[in-house]
């Protein structure tokens, strides 16, 4: 067996060359700039959800290039062995043997993006906050593409930020190998030639970013107030804040207690959506403070929604009286 054996998860791979082509995600980036400057909700959801492939494709490509010349598991596992039978290893072996990446934690890898930007954060290759940031966007395509629950005025900026954090990640990808020649006629593209074309012409304002993300908090925080301003008018609450002691316990109820009890929170949540509009230094400053908010949000704007519903089938049902329906 060779000592070296390249790339995550069974190292069985079929060749360097095919798995470092760069063509389809050429055309790939193409079709993202496409839909993003389409102007369109749908086109923004197509987007996003293509950036969100192509970035695991190239973190996933970065895990494959750190793990490449990693010593053979065999070959480990005979040091560690030896090691543990009471042989003395130096320094540098002991080390290899340490931080050697077995496959049950290169299947880990190799299965989900978390674990791979957890494990490119622990080598230096991504910071603490960009790990953060691509694990947060990354989860707003979920809400996209599985859940369909994300905000739609959300989706164009949420695009714009993921084509910047994806054009970095290509800019700081350093390939094992790539193509250089082929018998394809299709031209051959390498990772040098498709730094900068996901951002080339587009503003990146983060001072625009952040008032944008600002104005989307504000009128969620907006949204979730009038809710618990209606909820305690029908929760009967007096001066202390609290309801209506002899409501029934049903749904209603515990929905519209449940929508009281957050209007403690809503001056922090306020304070929080308007200062985001002073995150200007970097945008994974902005996502992290903007998706911590969004969560706190998130949980609550179901009741929400459904509160909406019901006055809105209330006051139908009234005008529908008024019209003698």
């Amino acid at each position: 067996m060779s000592p070296m054996q390249p790339f995550a998860s069974d190292w069985d791979r079929v060749s360097v060359q095919q798995a470092e082509q760069w063509n389809w995600l050429a055309v790939e980036i193409a079709e993202i700039r496409r839909c993003a400057e389409a102007g369109d909700q749908a086109h923004d959801r197509l987007a996003l959800i293509l950036l969100d492939h192509l970035v695991e494709v190239v973190v996933g490509r970065e895990v494959n290039a750190q793990l490449a010349f990693q010593v053979a598991d065999s070959v480990v596992e005979e040091m560690r062995e030896f090691r543990d039978s009471g042989g003395q290893l130096d320094e540098k072996l002991s080390q290899l043997v340490d931080g050697h990446v077995g496959p049950v934690r290169r299947k880990e890898i190799d299965d989900h993006l978390r674990e791979k930007t957890k494990f490119l954060m622990q080598r230096g290759v991504l910071s603490a906050q960009e790990c953060e940031v691509l694990d947060r966007l990354h989860e707003y395509r979920n809400a996209a593409y599985h859940r369909d629950t994300l905000e739609p005025d959300l989706i164009a900026d949420l695009v714009l930020a993921y084509r910047v954090l994806a054009d970095e990640l290509i800019r700081r990808h350093q390939p094992i190998a790539y193509t250089l020649a082929s018998s394809d006629p299709a031209p051959v593209v390498t990772p040098q030639q498709l730094r900068g074309q996901l951002i080339e012409g587009v503003d990146v304002d983060t001072k625009a970013m952040a008032r944008r993300f600002s104005e989307h908090a504000v009128k969620r925080v907006q949204a979730v107030h009038a809710a618990v301003v209606v909820a305690q008018r029908l929760l009967g609450v007096n001066d202390s804040g609290e309801p209506d002691p002899f409501l029934p316990d049903d749904d209603m109820a515990r929905m519209l207690k449940g929508l009281n009890d957050v209007s403690r929170q809503l001056p922090s949540w306020g304070k929080r959506a308007a200062g985001l509009q002073s995150k200007t230094s970097s945008l994974t400053g902005l996502i992290i403070p903007f998706s911590n908010l969004d969560r706190a949000l998130s949980r609550i704007e179901p009741s929400v929604r459904r509160l909406d519903m019901i006055m809105d089938w209330f006051e139908q049902g009234q005008i529908d009286d008024l019209r003698g329906k």
